[in-house]
């Protein structure tokens, strides 16, 4: 088959040759030949095949025999300097007068120290350690020939994996690799990609990346060819409103606040509190009857109030002016808080809402104070002339807490003592009332 002890090269393919002899008395039908690798001088089908086919033997007549050649690699991973033995066996076809006698003996051989071998250099290098679920890793290693002949091209791949341990079974990071140029013994080539993360990470979750390089046809060990994996942790981002809120209508906090003018201002601050930047997102301010503030109480904004996207520990001061909604009980407390809307893949969203801040609503109230006066020159509640004209008078208060704005006030002819804007007015126009602080 081969010359016994030859020394082969592991990168070289071995040719390899043999005589088949039908040894019979009558003509053998066609069959295969087949050449085996294994560990001792007993070649047998169950030893390594040196080539994936075989070589197609002809039909033979009684006595006559045939050579047969074919180059085949070395089987990759074997030990340099140890001996190994080369065979050949012919497939039994039937009936074969004796099948026991289709193996050649081992012709031994031996790997010379001539090879090349693949192998990612140390840890890859990764930048940035901590990324967003779509983000995309700047990712560089180097390969080397750590064999003594020359070294074919090859191609490096990035891998993702949810353990330390690398492997070509892990999720390829970048559609295609990157080529790995022929090396000569002992050198190295230094390789970077930039690649995206797999989709549907876990926000928070470390998983490690790593490279492998691809095995190449009588390399000498295929089993060093993925590094250790390096870890990368997704980023995990965290709105949450910082504080309680204020509300500014002229009174402290807790007071009551007027429906009239309807509107107060309403700040707070929203603060990304995780360890990763943070989209953009929207935060609203809530009315509720309790001082747990959740999405589900009223909104007192039509809108809400745009949170820009914010690094890591960063907050962001927002205020909006809204209207009490109607219908509201006046003097009764009312909550108001803020709740920043929850992003995609925000880690923890249980923590999104402020504490309610108690309001209550509070109002003007205008009242005719007394009776009022009729003055012609003769008592209250005495006869008057209807010539000439009657002077009128009367005093107006505002007896709330609240400023009220101006109003009129107009005087009425009525039948009875019960005085209704329905009775008949005295003067075609009122007197104007001016704007009166709480009490005046």
């Amino acid at each position: 088959i081969v010359d016994s002890n030859e020394t082969i090269s592991i990168t070289t393919p071995i040719p390899l040759a043999t005589t088949v002899q039908n040894a019979g008395t009558g003509v053998a039908s066609s069959t295969t030949l087949r050449f085996y690798w294994s560990g001792d001088a007993s070649i047998a089908t169950t030893d390594t095949p040196l080539c994936t086919t075989g070589v197609a033997v002809p039909a033979l007549a009684a006595g006559s025999s045939q050579s047969l050649s074919q180059d085949c690699p070395v089987p990759p991973s074997q030990t340099l300097g140890t001996t190994y033995y080369v065979g050949a066996c012919v497939v039994t076809v039937p009936y074969e007068a004796d099948a026991g006698n289709n193996c050649s003996d081992g012709v031994a051989v031996s790997i010379t120290t001539s090879y090349f071998d693949w192998r990612v250099q140390g840890d890859i290098s990764l930048s940035p350690d901590m990324v967003e679920p779509d983000g995309t890793l700047t990712l560089a290693t180097t390969v080397q020939n750590a064999g003594t002949a020359a070294a074919v091209a090859t191609t490096v791949s990035f891998y993702w994996s949810e353990d330390a341990s690398i492997s070509t079974a892990d999720v390829r990071l970048c559609t295609a690799g990157v080529t790995v140029p022929p090396l000569s013994a002992g050198s190295v080539s230094s390789l970077s990609q930039d690649c995206v993360v797999p989709a549907s990470q876990t926000a928070g979750a470390t998983y490690y990346v790593g490279a492998c390089v691809a095995t190449v046809t009588n390399e000498l060990n295929s089993n060093n060819n993925c590094s250790a994996g390096v870890a990368v942790t997704i980023h995990t981002f965290d709105w949450v409103v910082q504080g309680g809120i204020s509300v500014d209508n002229t009174v402290a906090t807790s007071e009551p606040i007027g429906i009239s003018p309807l509107t107060a201002r309403f700040a707070t601050r929203a603060q990304n509190a995780g360890a990763g930047a943070a989209g953009e997102t929207t935060l609203r301010f809530y009315w509720s009857e309790d001082v747990f503030i959740t999405p589900a109480d009223t909104p007192l904004c039509t809108t809400g109030v745009v949170v820009p996207a914010l690094a890591a520990g960063s907050s962001q001061s927002l205020s909006q002016d809204c209207p009490a909604p109607p219908s509201q009980t006046i003097g009764t407390t009312y909550y108001v808080g803020a709740c920043v809307i929850t992003a995609p893949l925000e880690a923890e969203v249980g923590n999104n809402c402020s504490a309610g801040v108690a309001v209550s609503l509070n109002t003007f109230d205008w009242v005719v104070q007394g009776d009022i006066s009729v003055d012609n020159t003769v008592g209250s509640s005495e006869t008057i002339s209807i010539a000439p004209l009657v002077q009128l008078g009367a005093t107006v208060q505002n007896i709330a807490t609240e400023a009220a704005s101006a109003t009129t006030l107009r005087f009425y002819w009525s039948e009875d003592d019960s005085i209704a804007t329905t009775d008949t007015p005295l003067c075609t126009t009122g007197v104007a009332v001016p704007a009166l602080a709480a009490g005046n």
